[in-house]
């Protein structure tokens, strides 16, 4: 009787014990399900793509809880497009796609830098060797992107417009083929288009126009956007994935190996020319520095010339209903730590 009711109660002290490995298996699995997928959309390109896949290769994002599906596009427009379908919950974009912007259809929740990578690039076979030679010709273009804010911007500085030209829309891929084969007489491109370009071409090519030529008066910013309803919707994950695209950003600023390893895994591309294209492409800076940008009212400056460059290109037409950097910029997102 007594050995019986001794295991009673050894079964009785027991059941505390099960129940409480029990919770700790069904906590640890509710952990693991509780983690958030993010879609990400990006060009494939080492400046649009590199703090993302640095996050995510170098577990920022997990360490938010956060895992990612990382989708490529081909340009700005079209992630902004997926945006609003809802296939993608943010993406990277160019200056270019910034009209989109302007006009309500995404909104900005992390500034990527400034692009130092689109060119116009002529050829001295095809006699395009001055802004002012393009005249008549032939001129390739991604039409709604950096590549045709930049080909405008130089257009006009030599007091000429699109009509001046016979444009030539192309993609993104197509590109550089497009003047390798000759279909075309210049093109207005970025990296690594114009570096393909420039490689083939050899002493034919000629840099006709780069971002840089124009810095001063038309900044080319890049940008991480998501839709209205995204950032209405899931305030507190945007912060945590700023959080840590503010990591792979320092990361990023400070040239560690492992994040020229990151990009080139990502896109399938070497070391060396992850490096070659991260460092020529774009101002980069630090987490400080951007959010240093932003209290000061210096980063909606940046956004707010570039909007109105749009209007004075005649690339957007100012109706009074575009949206303005200080209202199309998440800043309660890009502040956070």
């Amino acid at each position: 009787m007594k050995k019986r009711l001794l295991k009673v109660l050894m079964l009785l002290l027991m059941i505390p014990l099960l129940v409480g490995s029990l919770a700790a298996c069904s906590n640890s699995a509710s952990s693991n399900s509780s983690k958030t997928t993010v879609k990400i959309g990006y060009m494939a390109n080492a400046s649009s793509v590199a703090l993302a896949a640095i996050a995510d290769q170098a577990g920022y994002y997990e360490q938010q809880g956060i895992t990612v599906k990382m989708i490529a596009f081909t340009d700005g427009p079209a992630i902004i497009s997926a945006l609003n379908s809802g296939s993608i919950d943010i993406g990277n974009i160019g200056a270019g796609a910034h009209t989109a912007v302007a006009q309500g259809k995404a909104k900005v929740f992390l500034f990527d830098g400034l692009s130092t990578s689109d060119e116009i690039i002529g050829s001295k076979k095809a006699g395009t060797t001055s802004i002012k030679s393009l005249k008549g010709k032939k001129v390739a273009v991604i039409s709604g992107t950096t590549s045709q804010q930049i080909l405008d911007t130089a257009l006009k500085s030599a007091g000429m417009t699109e009509d001046d030209v016979t444009l030539v829309n192309v993609s993104a891929n197509n590109l550089a083929n497009a003047m390798i084969s000759g279909k075309v007489d210049a093109v207005a491109g970025w990296a690594p288009g114009t570096t393909k370009i420039k490689s083939k071409l050899g002493s034919d090519a000629v840099t006709i126009a780069s971002d840089s030529d124009y810095a001063a008066s038309m900044p080319f910013p890049s940008s991480w956007v998501t839709s209205a309803k995204f950032a209405k919707n899931h305030k507190a994950l945007l912060k945590k994935i700023t959080t840590a695209m503010y990591k792979a950003m320092d990361d990023r600023k400070a040239g560690k190996a492992s994040v020229y390893t990151a990009v080139a895994k990502q896109l399938a591309i070497s070391k060396a020319d992850a490096k070659s294209q991260l460092t020529g492409t774009q101002t980069q800076y630090t987490a400080a520095q951007v959010r240093k940008m932003v209290k000061n009212g210096k980063l909606a400056k940046i956004y707010q010339k570039q909007e109105d460059n749009f209007v004075e290109l005649g690339t957007l037409k100012d109706n009074g209903q575009l949206v303005k950097a200080k209202d199309f910029m998440l800043t309660n997102i890009m502040t956070a730590k």
